[in-house]
Formats: C-alpha cells, structure tokens, sequence
C-alpha cells in the first residue's frame, strides 16, 4: 500500500503541465520569425523545461497587428477557451511577450486575469523577467518598449507614404481598373476599367448611384472581392482621382470609409500611370457631385430648427 502511494504521490508531483502557444506575425515579410519558426522554437523551449504542448492549443494570427485584440481572431479564441473549464492548459508560451500584444493596456488586463483568475501563466521563451518582485517591473518596462516600438513604426511608415504620395507615387492596393506588379505602374485591366467608364458616362447621362448600381450588377459586373456593387461603391469610384491618373492620400486617417474624400491634409498628386477617364470628363463629374452636395446641404434644416432631437 505504502509503495503504491508513494508511486502516485511521485506522479502527481512530476505530472507535465500543458501548454498552448500563441503565435503572431504582424506582416509577410517577417520571414526570420515566421510562425514556423516561432512554433519550432517555443517546442524546444517545451521539451527542455517539461511542458507538454497541446496541437489543439496553437493559435496562430497571421498578418495581424498587435496593436489592438479585436481583428486577432485566434487571440481572442485563445482567450474565451481559457476561460473554460475544466483548465485546458497551464501555461501560454510565447517567442516574445510583443507577440501577446503591443499595447500595454492590453497585456496587463489579460495577463491579470489569465494569471490571477484562472491560474494560467503566460510565458516568453526569450525573456526572462525571474519570479521575484522585480519580474513585475522588467515586464512592465518590456511591455512599454513593444508598445513604442509600435507607435513609433506606425508614425515611421505613415511619413513614409506621406512622402511617397508627395512624389505622385502609388502605395495600396490596385483598385478596380487596374492591376499593378512589384515595382510597376498601374496597368489598366480592360475587362474592368470598361465598367469604370460606363460609371462616368452614365452619371453624367444622369442617373442615381443607385441606379447605376443596379444596372452593373444585372450585367454581372462585381468588386475586386466579388461583391456586388453598391450605391456607396459608384459613388467612390466617381470621386476616386485614379482614374483621371492622380494618386491621393491623406496622413490623418481613412476618411474615405467615411465619404469624406477630401480633408485639409489630403494629397492628391500626378502619378505615372494611364488613366482610364480623361481629366476633363473626370473634372465635369466632379461638378456634378459638387452641385449635387450643395444641393443636399442646402435641403436639410439647423438642429435647433428640428421638431424632434431624434429627427
């Protein structure tokens, strides 16, 4: 009885604990730490320290910012099966604590609530902060590198294309019309840039983005993402300088998700590729809006004119 005891007691005591891995590249160029390589690393570091990792624990976000958690669809999978129970795992490895997140808000309230609530400790197999008091005040300092390490890229890369859109060149992604290769200008893609002038041509005629819309969408005709043409997409592609063979930016934000295509800080410059509208007919499209806008403005009452504040 005592040797069977003292048997059990020696497993309990010597039982592996279980890990999940949390693995996440910001962009495709990170080759050197691409998730194969962080996941190789973080099973030695498992092996060599006793832990058992779980192939059903690996969350990977790939090509996903660590600024914020809400577009980190496997962060935060991770962390709603955490909190189940019983405990699916005992520890969370990571190649790096930036890789739980850039944003010290972030990486305190959920290790708070992963180490104190549910017992479950997270782990950077490259950082050692030790176990003492002093642990608390390397993380921290970690932490407050990896968030202006981050803002500090994000303000580096938005000058970055500030001064390319100051020079006319092109830096996103091809909009409809166009494709574009590594190095090249915008190259007219003929299948859809017919479309592109059928938009012109029809809203100069004087039809509604609507109808406009409609009329596309019988005829088959879809976005570079295979959907349907809205209202709002004729609408953007009529204010959208490309097509008259201008590039625009604006540093402060995307204000075109919000209709706004021209703020203070907006560049809109010559680029070197063909355009698809002719300025002219592209400006004359521009007036038509212009009219269309005052006209609506004009429409519309001051609030405190309004009979009800939800009016």
């Amino acid at each position: 009885f005592y040797a069977f005891l003292s048997v059990k007691l020696r497993r309990r005591r010597w039982k592996l604990k279980t890990a999940a891995v949390y693995i996440r590249v910001s962009t495709d160029d990170q080759t050197e730490y691409s998730p194969d390589a962080q996941l190789r690393e973080v099973k030695k570091y498992a092996a060599a320290h006793g832990l058992t990792i779980d192939e059903k624990h690996i969350y990977i976000d790939d090509g996903i910012s660590g600024r914020k958690t809400k577009k980190r669809t496997a962060f935060n999978k991770m962390i709603g099966i955490a909190k189940t129970e019983p405990k699916p795992f005992d520890v969370i490895l990571l190649w790096k604590s930036s890789r739980f997140a850039r944003n010290r808000v972030d990486s305190v309230v959920y290790k708070a609530m992963l180490r104190q609530q549910l017992g479950i400790d997270v782990i950077s197999i490259t950082e050692d902060f030790g176990n003492g008091k002093m642990s608390m005040l390397f993380e921290a300092q970690i932490e407050a590198w990896d968030e202006f390490y981050s803002i500090n890229l994000a303000e580096d890369v938005k000058n970055g294309m500030t001064e390319k859109a100051s020079r006319g060149e092109f830096q996103t992604a091809p909009p409809l019309g166009y494709s574009k290769l590594p190095g090249q200008p915008l190259q007219i893609v003929e299948d859809e840039a017919k479309y592109i002038r059928s938009i012109f041509d029809q809203y100069l005629a004087g039809m509604s983005f609507f109808a406009i819309a409609g009329k596309l969408n019988a005829m088959g005709f879809r976005t570079k993402r295979g959907n349907k043409i809205e209202s709002r997409t004729v609408e953007y592609i009529l204010n959208n300088p490309i097509y008259k063979g201008y590039v625009r930016w604006t540093p402060s934000g995307k204000t075109v998700g919000s209709r706004i295509y021209n703020s203070p800080d907006t560049i809109v410059r010559r680029s070197d590729h063909e355009p698809i509208i002719p300025e002219e007919r592209f400006d004359k499209a521009s007036r038509r809006l212009a009219a269309a806008r005052e006209r609506k403005a004009s429409r519309g009452r001051p609030a405190e004119m309004k009979k009800h504040y939800l009016s």
